[in-house]
């Protein structure tokens, strides 16, 4: 690894006035050295060009302060990627800050006797993002191997070489108090994040022979809402120090637009379930599921909801004269889809977008204690408002020979008049009822918790004793990390879907 960079720098100071110029910038992932001497930014960078991994582009600052009290900035920048098709993009922003606590009328209306700072901020501006995106993007490779001892080359990665680059038109505002001389400080700003050319990789069908889902440009989404904090001295003495930070982020996200020829976009899991699906009008990997409307309490079949909204009672084993989908629990009236075709009760069929895996709210709370020489630091993290497909809860209940849920012998049917019963009759073979062949909704759980994300016990050794050893600090601690989770999701962690 390697950085390269040669600048430009021009500083000009006036009236308050500081504008800092950069160019170029280039950054290069190859491990022999380049001799730049007497070259132009521009010849460098097309020089660059043909190398792996080379970020490059020209970019420039300004900033402006008048007194403390009034703030200005603008930035731009043209980079350029190796690892896309189409390289180059051209990036800026602008932002604006009023220290209104400055101003005499804030003074003379006594506002300065409560808030010690008080600030009006905004900025809005375009940037680029090509995070998860490999040197060799653009390229379709091959690679090597042997078949009957000779050697082949075969179709091993697909590229995109229209691939562009992925951008962000931001805007936020907010404002920033402190008081009681930033004994209390915090933060409140409304932000909102339009994404265009959203990058993604797009699973193909199985017959398009295609051996890796290829990098696309599908669309736009938006991120918008309210982001909160607060932060306290709570205790401050010579003996004792108690600080706090807390956030929390209102979030909404949606996607408004795909590609050309693109519908929705599935997403499968690794256990090759297809439960998330992206669509306009809906979240980012909207969870899509079949619904079902409990277990039947006279026969113990699982009750499906069909895309029509109509009952759907399911037998594993039909009996002579009865099938496997009915419109009635004895099985006797078969089961086609009116609208949609079909005697079976299918994903492609009757899946539903039925509920978010995106957090609508989330933050922390981060707290240090310190007495004496010792400290303690507590920070916990919390998600609310959204759902998680436990997967393995699927494979738990499989009436198959790996069944290993003993809560069947409990929450399943097991005899006539059995009402409000999570699972169906257990049939031997029987993977359908609980979820095991396609997604449903009986393993769908809302994710919200709050975990102990670290905590960390610390001592001081006192400079009376480690300066003997010649030692200029000395601090012995033990700390942990998500050490509890408090959820009602019975997975092992909301954060991981599983």
């Amino acid at each position: 690894m390697k950085s390269l960079r040669t600048s430009l720098l021009a500083l000009a100071f006036f009236a308050g006035v500081s504008s800092l110029f950069a160019l170029p910038e280039i950054r290069d992932c190859e491990s022999e050295y380049y001799d730049i001497t007497g070259e132009s930014g521009s010849e460098l960078l097309q020089e660059l060009k043909t190398k792996n991994g080379v970020k490059g582009g020209f970019f420039a600052v300004t900033n402006y302060n008048y007194k403390n009290k009034y703030f200005l900035s603008a930035n731009g920048r043209q980079d350029e990627y190796s690892g896309l098709g189409e390289k180059k993009g051209i990036f800026w922003g602008a932002s604006a800050g009023w220290e209104i606590s400055q101003e005499p009328f804030w003074t003379s209306a006594h506002l300065d006797h409560v808030f010690s700072s008080f600030k009006i901020r905004g900025s809005y501006g375009k940037v680029g993002n090509i995070g998860g995106i490999g040197d060799y993007t653009p390229y379709s490779t091959y690679g090597s191997g042997l078949y009957g001892g000779a050697s082949t080359l075969a179709f091993s990665s697909v590229g995109n070489p229209n691939l562009r680059w992925e951008t962000s038109k931001k805007t936020d505002i907010g404002f920033q108090f402190g008081i009681l001389n930033e004994r209390i400080s915090g933060e409140v700003a409304y932000y909102k994040n339009d994404i265009d050319n959203l990058i993604l990789y797009v699973s193909q069908a199985p017959s398009t022979g295609l051996p890796s889902n290829p990098p696309q440009n599908v669309g736009t989404m938006y991120n918008k809402g309210l982001e909160v904090s607060l932060n306290a001295r709570v205790i401050n003495t010579k003996s004792f120090q108690w600080t706090s930070n807390f956030n929390i982020t209102f979030n909404k996200n949606e996607v408004t637009s795909l590609a050309p020829g693109l519908n929705v976009i599935q997403t499968g899991t690794s256990g090759s379930e297809t439960v998330n699906q992206t669509a306009p009008g809906y979240a980012l990997g909207y969870l899509w599921v079949i619904r079902t409307a409990g277990v039947d309490p006279s026969t113990g079949k699982r009750i499906f909801v069909n895309s029509e909204g109509k009952n759907v009672y399911y037998q594993f084993y039909a009996p002579a004269g009865t099938y496997n989908y009915s419109f009635t629990p004895d099985g006797k009236t078969p089961y086609t889809n009116a609208t949609k075709g079909g005697s079976a009760i299918t994903q492609a069929n009757d899946a539903v977008m039925y509920a978010n895996v995106i957090p609508k709210q989330y933050g922390g709370w981060d707290n240090n204690f310190r007495f004496m020489n010792f400290d303690l630091g507590v920070m916990l993290t919390y998600q609310l408002g959204y759902y998680v497909y436990y997967g393995t809860n699927a494979g738990l209940h499989d009436q198959r020979w790996w069944n290993n849920a003993t809560d069947v012998l409990t929450d399943a049917w097991q005899q006539e008049g059995d009402t409000g019963k999570k699972y169906a009759k257990p049939v031997f073979n029987d993977n359908v009822s609980n979820g095991s062949a396609m997604p449903l909704d009986i393993n769908v759980f809302k994710g919200d918790f709050l975990k102990l994300r670290s905590l960390t016990l610390g001592y001081t050794v006192p400079q009376s004793i480690i300066n003997k050893a010649k030692i200029s600090s000395l601090r012995v601690y033990v700390s942990g990390q998500n050490l509890a989770v408090l959820t009602k999701y019975p997975g092992p962690d909301p954060e991981v879907s599983s």
